[in-house]
């Protein structure tokens, strides 16, 4: 018997903010720090209602389903590389009861930037918690941590932060193909990748000013004091 293989795991489920959601050896373990991404989330929506919600690299579908049980957003979708894990969150959408959201097979954002008969809302809104992990990591990762999908935890060979850089790329085609009034980001990051994510977020931000649009961007703490998360907002 492996003493090492995650408990979640063994017993199929896991809860995240105040739902049990299956998950499986396709999908990665929930952490509870996401649960403060999803809280930043739902409280911008409040205020500033969305038409539109996007979750990149969806997984298990924990963070689109767990905005929707809290806000309305008229048009959803849960988007990955991986049918496997997309069997998984459509499973938990129907276990919750999360009806308007459809999950899509996509590298990142490719889908919508195919030609494609999906119209938008104006007011759009895009999360995101890509693996960011570089590659070299896995030998100093935990034994348990070890058994989740490489595909979930691994960003890349240099910095990890390598499938954030091709999301940032796919922006402005985006914008141009859809043309939303508003687009807000929220994602999470690496512990020490801000540096890496302020250069990248301020190139797009040049490319972005040349094409007329104005963008801010900032970091925010999980609950532990920990600066993982950005928040962008395109106009």
């Amino acid at each position: 018997m492996d003493t090492h293989y995650p408990s979640e795991y063994t017993r199929g489920w896991v809860e995240f903010y105040y739902q049990k959601f299956q998950v499986n050896e396709y999908v990665l373990i929930p952490r509870f720090e996401t649960e403060d991404l999803v809280r930043e989330t739902i409280k911008m929506a409040e205020n500033t209602p969305f038409d539109t919600l996007i979750d990149v690299g969806t997984g298990s579908g924990i963070i689109p389903i767990s905005i929707l049980t809290k806000v309305a957003i008229e048009q959803s979708f849960g988007l990955d590389i991986s049918p496997k894990a997309l069997e998984v969150a459509k499973t938990n959408a129907e276990n919750i009861g999360v009806k308007n959201i459809e999950f899509l097979i996509s590298d990142l954002l490719s889908i919508f930037l195919s030609p494609t008969s999906v119209t938008f809302g104006k007011n759009i809104l895009i999360t995101a918690n890509l693996p960011y992990i570089k590659d070299g990591d896995w030998e100093n990762m935990s034994e348990d941590t070890q058994h989740e999908p490489k595909i979930a935890l691994f960003g890349g060979s240099e910095t990890g932060f390598e499938l954030y850089e091709k999301l940032f790329i796919q922006i402005p085609d985006f914008l141009e193909k859809h043309r939303p009034k508003r687009l807000t980001i929220l994602t999470e990051m690496g512990e020490d990748q801000e540096e890496i994510a302020t250069s990248t977020l301020e190139s797009l931000t040049q490319k972005l000013e040349e094409n007329g649009r104005k963008i801010n961007f900032s970091f925010f703490a999980d609950c532990f004091g920990i600066r993982r998360f950005m928040k962008i907002e395109i106009l």
